[in-house]
């Protein structure tokens, strides 16, 4: 494998201004993406268009498809913005969430039933200050994520650990407190992500992905290995029994997971996504995403094991079918596979991620017949 979709580094606009590609996504079109773009001397990032090598800037705060942008941007710096889909603006220790309308009653919704769910002994949520259409306004957490601790060399091997633990025990004991009869209103009101809505949304992502790669005769062995993972994924989500439906938090990865002060709670963020799935969803999206991590240098060998580690532990304890864990983990692979092969800084980490079940594990050194069923 060696092609990935054209997606240039940096970006020239209309007044030779050169911008460096933070993010893309891939758009309807081939060789049309979304941008998000930032440069050296300039505060927050920008969205963009780049349509068959022509970049269409966005208007600085503002998207017509977003209109809660225009009265959120002056207030702070926009630290996230996806054109026509999402915005998030910093302002000081508040974060303003920019949805579409209709998307930002649902956010508010998810927000405040998962903070019903979980206890404040183990998890702080984010405080919603505000709601208004389009514009949903949250308390910024304290501490650090552990995507930030384990990236730090400066933080100790030990409490790295600890931090996991502590991650593990929480996880834990409030899938099992959400159990209790006074919590079935608020649990069954949460949205239903199956498997087949799992394998739905990621034929979305792979169908744009294979537009992208369309007739290129250089990403032949490209398109052939995201078929054969991509049918492979499906009959794993879709022919093994699967797990009940428990609390979801929906975009589970270490960058979600704060953690603070000694004996303080965690903090878990973002629940634009939470629902209701199989425990596997959540936990193989944070195992993958350690994978990445790991890929992207930014834990050590030493690191990922430990919390790779205490994510099975914690699979182990909610008694997850490792099929379904397997299911989901193929999934979650696939998926940010599809995803960072447009972000030229990850294109090339991307490449093992999009390779089928027996390619798969002789890029991660396991031998193929271990692969299925497991961790």
């Amino acid at each position: 494998m060696g092609w990935h979709p054209p997606v240039p580094a940096a970006v020239l606009d209309a007044d030779n201004f050169e911008w460096q590609v933070i993010r893309s996504w891939p758009d309807d079109s081939a060789e049309d993406y979304v941008l998000e773009l930032a440069a050296a001397d300039r505060a927050g990032v920008r969205a963009a268009h780049l349509r068959a090598g022509q970049l269409e800037l966005l208007r600085d705060g503002r998207d017509r498809r977003l209109p809660a942008l225009k009265h959120a941007s002056p207030l702070g710096e926009v630290v996230v913005h996806r054109a026509h889909k999402r915005a998030v603006v910093r302002a000081g220790e508040h974060y303003l969430k920019i949805f579409r309308a209709r998307q930002s009653d649902e956010a508010v919704g998810r927000h405040a039933r998962m903070n019903e769910l979980l206890g404040a002994g183990d998890f702080r949520t984010p405080e919603i200050v505000s709601c208004t259409p389009g514009c949903l306004t949250i308390i910024a957490l304290p501490g650090r994520s552990l995507f930030e601790l384990g990236n730090d060399p400066a933080v100790s091997d030990d409490v790295f650990e600890e931090a996991w633990q502590e991650w593990s025990r929480a996880w834990v004991r409030q899938h099992s407190l959400a159990r209790a009869p006074e919590h079935r209103l608020t649990l069954e009101a949460l949205p239903p992500r199956t498997a087949a809505v799992e394998l739905e949304n990621l034929q979305r992502i792979v169908h744009r992905w294979l537009v992208h790669a369309g007739d290129i005769p250089a990403a032949q062995p490209e398109r052939t290995a995201v078929r054969v993972a991509a049918g492979q994924t499906a009959q794993k989500l879709l022919r093994t029994d699967p797990d009940p439906l428990v609390w979801s938090h929906g975009d589970l990865h270490d960058k979600q997971i704060f953690t603070g002060d000694p004996g303080a709670p965690l903090g878990l963020l973002d629940f634009d996504e939470a629902g209701r799935a199989e425990a596997a969803a959540d936990l193989a999206n944070l195992a993958v995403h350690l994978r990445l991590r790991l890929r992207q240098h930014r834990l050590t060998a030493e690191r990922y094991q430990t919390a790779h580690r205490h994510v099975i532990a914690t699979a182990d304890e909610l008694r997850v079918t490792p099929a379904r864990f397997d299911a989901y983990a193929a999934a979650t692979r696939l998926r940010l596979g599809c995803l960072y092969s447009f972000r030229p800084q990850w294109a090339a980490v991307a490449e093992e991620f999009l390779l089928p079940d027996g390619e798969q594990a002789l890029a991660e050194g396991v031998p193929a017949a271990k692969v299925e069923p497991t961790y």
